[in-house]
């Protein structure tokens, strides 16, 4: 597979073409800037031409509500029945200052 071309290649070969464009004795003129380069003489700049009145739109609002509620009806599920278990004591070591286990603890929760 071809890599790309850098851009570091791509500026050798654009300053290698413009070397040759004035060793040809072609010449560079400054551009004022705000120019474009689209010759609209050649090909105009598109634009949408709108020749009526805006037409009025229709609300879909209370559609669009009753769809959302149809599928939030048929999202709902029945609730599962959660068996809870009794809460088990937590087991907690205390150490000392040395890093040492001295006792252990469970805690209620």
């Amino acid at each position: 597979m071809k890599k790309p071309p850098s851009k570091q290649d791509i500026r050798r070969r654009l300053e290698s073409q413009t070397r040759s464009y004035l060793d040809r004795g072609g010449e560079i003129r400054a551009v004022p800037q705000g120019v474009s380069a689209v010759d609209e003489a050649i090909s105009p700049i598109k634009t949408p031409i709108f020749t009526g009145k805006p037409q009025q739109r229709t609300p879909v609002n209370d559609v669009i509500e009753t769809l959302r509620r149809r599928r939030e009806s048929q999202l709902k599920r029945a609730p599962k029945t959660v068996r809870r278990r009794k809460p088990q004591p937590r087991k907690q070591i205390v150490y000392d200052d040395f890093g040492e286990p001295l006792r252990i603890v469970y805690h209620e929760e």
